[in-house]
């Protein structure tokens, strides 16, 4: 069982009290400019509500984003291991400080106790019962879903409900962001049900200011037929769905070459650039790791061009429809996400493991939908994982069908049919999906 020790309501993560003061004008600048962009009035009733929904009100509740309720917070997770052979009193080698940084600027803290070896054991068995899709077990205190979301969460709830948080920007230490966050449970919500939420490994890699134009265009590109590689036969339905032809750039196969990826992506013309097709990631940094283009691989250290070549302007949002391209090791600890964050796009979406295409896919499709509304960021993909998580999205036929029963896919093969035959609500196809960087 975690030791957690008494909750230390207390202010730190600044050097100095002008670093705070600095820290929390700057907080305040961010609830400003959130509450500019989405036209925010804060409701704290309905926020509180709306949290304490009852499972069986949940399941039958269509994902709705609510503007009156929005309030975002920054939640600092840093990691501080014990000299070797030193232990707490209570047996702990090590300690997590997490600092909530609410837009009322009130920054306050808790220090929780670990057991390293502890925490990498109860993580390596969530991991493997997301990949071997089992019940998380949720309702048992000892699974790993509670373990983990005990450890992180539990003594940060009251600040949490006390200041009505609904968004988190969750700024980890290294080795604290290969948690699947989403998957976490507190026996009655999974987190990415209950929060809006993005990771980030440093908020001064984070632009934190208002997006840009929503109407600018969107560039998309992807690979379907590849030599060597397996093929992924849905991607032109998952290019072509993800919102207007009147608001996109398409480029598929032959048509999608490493040569025209950075000439297009380079243009400021384009503000969101998703991209679906095989990736992997080499140990040992960006110059061993590639995306698969429509007639070979990119190898992405050339990622860094982007920021010169678009000249001052960041793309908004990068997303890899990919496997495990939220993940990669010490050099580069998000992966190709992290990359895309580094070249200065102010978000990107990744996966954490090797997603399965026909769900992603759709998750993607359904995520668009909310985005194209004017729904920032993490609530459109908290809005879609409610989706899964309620079973909105399902199999019809030889569709998917996903909110209101608007069709995700259509003319699914016999075979891509059976591996979402018994539903896609477990948090194996929805909670290795994540966000970073800014999270509006």
């Amino acid at each position: 069982m975690w030791r957690i020790s008494l909750p230390l309501v207390h202010r730190f993560g600044f050097k100095n009290s002008m670093q705070r003061k600095a820290g929390v004008r700057r907080i305040l600048s961010i609830g400003s400019a959130v509450a500019l962009l989405v036209g925010v009035a804060h409701s704290p009733i309905e926020a509180q509500a709306n949290a304490r929904s009852t499972p069986q009100e949940t399941a039958a509740a269509l994902p709705e984003f609510e503007r009156q309720s929005y309030n975002p917070a920054v939640l600092h997770l840093q990691f501080t291991p014990l000299p070797e052979g030193r232990t707490t009193s209570s047996g702990g080698d090590a300690f997590l400080d997490l600092t909530l940084i609410p837009s009322s600027g009130n920054l306050e803290g808790v220090r929780v106790e670990l057991v390293i070896a502890e925490f990498r054991d109860q993580l390596r068995d969530l991991y493997v019962q997301l990949s071997r899709q089992d019940s998380l077990d949720v309702e048992n205190p000892k699974s790993p879903s509670r373990q983990l979301y005990a450890l992180l969460f539990e003594a940060l709830t009251p600040l949490l409900e006390r200041e009505n948080v609904s968004t988190l920007l969750i700024a980890a230490d290294r080795g604290l962001q290969a948690v699947p966050f989403a998957a976490l449970n507190d026996g009655q919500h999974y987190l990415g049900d209950r929060y809006a939420f993005s990771i980030t490994p440093s908020l001064a890699l984070t632009d934190l200011g208002m997006s840009g134009d929503p109407g600018q265009r969107r560039l998309v590109l992807g690979a379907s037929e590849f030599k060597g590689l397996a093929a992924l036969p849905l991607v032109p339905q998952e290019l072509d769905r993800i919102g207007p032809d009147a608001n996109k750039d398409l480029f598929l196969n032959q048509e999608f070459t490493p040569d025209r990826f950075f000439e297009k992506a380079g243009e400021s013309a384009y503000n969101q650039l998703h991209i679906a097709t095989h990736a992997e990631f080499k140990p040992g940094g960006p110059n061993d790791s590639q995306l698969y283009s429509g007639v070979g691989p990119i190898s992405m250290d050339q990622l860094a061009k982007l920021r010169k070549e678009r000249k001052g302007v960041p793309l908004d949002l990068v997303v890899f429809s990919a496997c495990r391209t939220a993940l990669g090791d010490a050099n580069a600890e998000l992966g190709f996400s992290g990359l895309a964050l580094q070249a200065g796009a102010r978000s990107a979406v990744g996966t954490l493991w090797y997603v399965d295409d026909v769900v992603t896919s759709a998750y993607f499709v359904q995520m668009y939908r909310y985005l194209d509304q004017g729904i920032p960021k993490a609530e459109a993909m908290q809005l879609t994982r409610q989706a899964f998580v309620r079973n909105l999205v399902r199999l019809d036929g030889d569709r998917v069908l996903g909110v209101n029963d608007q069709p995700l896919l259509l003319n699914l093969s016999p075979s891509q049919q059976r591996r979402v035959s018994s539903g896609v609500n477990h948090p194996f196809f929805w909670a290795g999906i994540e966000l970073m960087g800014s999270p509006w």
